[in-house]
């Protein structure tokens, strides 16, 4: 154990590098591991620090008319522990107008005593004034309210003032950001601005039973047929969004192991070479091979167990920002500090998976020094010339035809395909570099000597025989087709989001309306409002045929938000009948002709049949391509006849044009953006997951940079007899470094259009993948920023030359070939 701890601190740089990679890998896993736990583990702590034992949310089924007598809504049935209500509206401050209220009006004293508020500061407060409020932390902190403070606001009756006679903890109904805005009045108050004395619009039920919550729904519903009754909990919403993060963090597990494993590979089979002399030695002294073999894979199982440990030490501290960063991007969910215990079974599999991977990437080296003679692993002679091996060649090959294939067969878009066909195509391309290398550089050698000389040529040559130089070219290939695709799939991301820009031609759009088109016509009388329209659409997780379904429902007049007709046209359709996303049909196994039966008891009709009778691309619609298009008509009929979007065009500026609609609009729950906002709130969101993926291939391309010049150094070392016989024989220094030079730029140049030309099949099976998991984007190749990119790290991997070529210069000639 000694000499392993020893020879690990010999090769304290090589040994950094392997256990750095093997951190990285191992914290993605952990990552994979504690995921689901962590997300159910704060979700389920945010409802209850929320809601406190709250189970049900009961409302008016008739948006029309939303309030109702407190007592109509019976709970005989049921074991109810306690019933809170409250009547909610908005206004909207009046020196502020893009500042909207909520309005939440309730018996003060008992929603304190249950803890859905709770007070931070108060002064002189009364739960029974009506003109004094309590207000939430955020809303202070954001607008610098203070107690004593007073606050106009537009109401439906007109302006009333307000003051501030006390600020919330952030707990309770005060928790998280959309009650941001939230502020705590009388329900009297709140009764006289929406006059409707004695009614609620909102009733919150607490339940003895908790275990048998769905039935209890039921009999309620049973009950109270004008009511809608829903769980506080949205544990559909809640598993879509865990499943999808699952899902991405898979993906950024996928591409870290991919370019991770070669450069631990590299980086333990350099160490394990460099330890070839002591090994000779114990092999002499009359250890067998099976000893020297086992010590060999102690010391990789102690990388793997240190590896795996600093993995797991690296999961506990930052899974919460990496997390939380993921979940925003996903959900747009904010989940905070998260204390989820943690499984230690997952500790187990972490650490077990850091040493598989570390000792799989060393075994086949191990087994090449155990079938070495003594005497060539005492004095080194060990071979370093490159084999093109027609095993590994005709496998990579072979790799690359599965991956095609799964490619050209993976017509629903299976994730289990998808990787293997990724898989495939980096192994296979790895496994025939050498082929595509030995036959690039004869190719190279020839070019050389006609254009400039031998020297040059002799460089090219090189190539082909060199491990450490094919090694390098292997390294360069991983690494830039690893940033050319993630390059590219964040270049059609932005290119998604400029189509989007195009197709929404109006100004503004106002979403969150509870009441019919024919309510919000008045618009079209405010000044500065040029064009308006409306469009309906639906988002939830539907029964469909049987079978739980995230699905976008549009109700469409004709082509429009960038969905176009594909097969078929919008504006044909009839009652019965609906068009589907092409790519979404071929996913789940829908055809033309087929039928849907969709259920939800959110719709005006709970059960609807159509007939698919064309499709759609609504790609640029959503990324999700989830979209099932109905006529308006039917739409308004069957699903809601609530409009989902106003679209606005104005002739005056958006800023001065959004107040007007705040103002006019006040006592609704209504968001009102500019195009631009939204399209950089969605870019905000993805910009988010694809941050996360960058930071941890920026970490494996440092590792791979730190690899190319550590193999510069081990290659030159490897060979400085070699340079020294041939200087003293034929060459003079300057030609050897013109040879080193060329022998550098004729290998970097391989591996970059190698790596290229990976990167560009590779990107197309990502976006199967991406597809795979819900996320279609069309990739666009922008050759000219491509070749930037290519140009840019050809040249910075140009810079490594310097090392052999400052080397050969401080070389003693007369010091390398006495022993030869």
């Amino acid at each position: 154990m000694k000499y392993i701890i020893r020879n690990i601190w010999e090769n304290k740089l090589r040994g950094f590098l392997i256990l750095f990679s093997l951190t990285v890998s191992t914290f993605i896993v952990f990552l994979n591991f504690v995921a689901r736990d962590d997300i159910i583990h704060q979700y389920k702590t945010l409802y209850e620090e929320s809601y406190h034992g709250y189970d049900l949310m009961v409302t008016h089924e008739d948006t029309e008319d939303e309030f109702f007598e407190k007592n109509k809504f019976k709970t005989n049935n049921i074991d109810v522990s306690n019933k809170l209500s409250a009547i909610t509206t908005f206004g909207v401050v009046d020196d502020n107008d893009l500042l909207t209220l909520k309005l939440y009006g309730v018996n003060r004293k008992s929603y304190l005593k249950e803890g859905l508020f709770e007070i931070s500061e108060e002064d002189n407060f009364s739960n029974t004034k009506d003109n004094m409020i309590l207000i939430s932390p955020q809303l202070a902190e954001n607008y610098g309210y203070k107690l004593g403070d007073t606050i106009s606001i537009q109401t439906q009756i007109g302006v009333r003032e307000y003051e501030i006679g006390a600020i919330g903890k952030e707990t309770g109904l005060f928790l998280g950001v959309d009650n941001e805005n939230l502020i705590v009045m009388t329900s009297s108050e709140v009764e006289d601005i929406t006059e409707q004395k004695n009614r609620s619009n909102v009733l919150m039920i607490n339940l003895n039973n908790k275990s048998d919550i769905k039935n209890s729904i039921k009999t309620l519903e049973q009950d109270n047929n004008d009511f809608v009754v829903q769980t506080l909990v949205d544990q559909e919403t809640m598993d879509s969004n865990i499943n999808m993060i699952s899902q991405v963090l898979l993906i950024i597990l996928l591409l870290a192991l991919l370019m991770n494993y070669y450069v631990i590979s590299s980086n333990a089979k350099v160490v394990l070479l460099s330890r070839t002399p002591i090994v000779g030695t114990f092999r002499s002294l009359g250890a067998s091979k099976i000893k020297v073999n086992l010590i060999l894979i102690l010391e990789n199982l102690i990388y793997g167990l240190l590896g795996g440990v600093f993995g797991v030490v690296c999961g506990f501290y930052f899974r919460e920002t990496i997390l939380g960063t993921i979940v925003q991007g996903v959900s747009n969910v904010s989940l905070g500090e998260i204390s989820a215990p943690i499984n230690y079974l997952y500790i187990i599999y972490a650490l077990i998976f850091a040493v598989i991977i570390q000792l799989i990437s060393v075994i086949h080296v191990i087994y090449q020094i155990g079938n070495y003679s003594i005497k060539n692993l005492i004095f080194e002679e060990l071979s370093s010339v490159q084999k093109v091996s027609i095993v590994f060649t005709t496998l990579g090959f072979a790799l690359e035809g599965v991956s095609y294939v799964l490619y050209r067969i993976n017509n629903s878009y299976n994730i289990i395909l998808a990787i293997v066909s990724l898989v495939s195509a980096m192994a296979g391309g790895i496994l025939i570099l050498p082929f595509i290398t030995k036959y690039l550089s004869l190719f190279m050698t020839k070019i050389n000597k006609i254009i400039f000389g031998e020297a040059p040529s002799l460089g090219a040559r090189n190539i082909s025989t060199s491990k450490i130089v094919n090694s390098n070219i292997k390294l360069v290939v991983i690494s830039l087709s690893m940033i050319l695709m993630i390059f590219m799939t964040s270049s059609s991301l932005e290119n998604l989001f400029i189509k989007a820009k195009d197709a929404f031609e109006l100004d503004i759009q106002i979403y969150g309306m509870e009441k019919k088109e024919s309510d919000y016509l008045k618009l079209k009388k405010v000044q500065g409002v040029k064009d308006l329209q409306f469009s309906y659409n639906y988002t939830d997780v539907l029964m469909v045929n049987g079978k739980k379904m995230n699905l976008i429902l549009g109700g469409f007049k004709n082509e429009t938000l960038g969905i176009k007709n594909k097969e078929g046209k919008i504006e044909d359709l009839k009652n019965g009948e609906v068009m589907i996303d092409e790519f979404y049909a071929i996913k789940n196994g829908f055809a033309i002709g087929d039928q849907l039966k969709i259920k939800s008891d959110k719709f005006n009709s709970e059960k609807i049949n159509v007939n698919i009778v064309g499709t759609i691309d609504s790609s640029i619609f959503t990324t999700s391509r989830n979209t099932v298009v109905f006529s308006e008509e039917q739409f308004k009929k069957d699903v809601s006849d609530i409009p989902s979007n106003i679209y606005i065009s104005t002739n005056k500026k958006l800023t001065q044009m959004k107040k007007i609609l705040y103002k006019e609009l006040s006592g609704e729950n209504i968001t009102v953006e500019t195009f631009t906002e939204f399209i950089e709130s969605q870019e905000q969101q993805v910009s988010g997951i694809l941050s996360t993926v960058w930071i941890f291939l920026i970490l494996s391309l440092f590792l791979s940079a730190i690899g190319l010049v550590n193999n510069q150094v081990i290659g030159f070392i490897q060979r400085k007899r070699e340079y020294a016989i041939l200087y003293s024989v034929s060459m003079s220094k300057s030609q050897l470094n013109i040879m080193i030079f060329f022998e550098i730029i004729s290998s970097f140049l391989i591996g970059c259009i190698s790596g290229l030309a990976l990167s560009i099949w590779m990107s197309k099976l990502l976006g199967v993948l991406l597809s795979s998991i819900g996320i279609y984007l069309e990739f666009n190749f922008q050759w000219g920023n491509i070749f930037i990119i290519v140009g840019a790290i050809f040249i910075v991997l140009m810079l490594t030359a310097i090392i052999p070529i400052f080397k050969i210069s401080k070389m003693n000639i007369i010091e390398e070939i006495k022993y030869e």
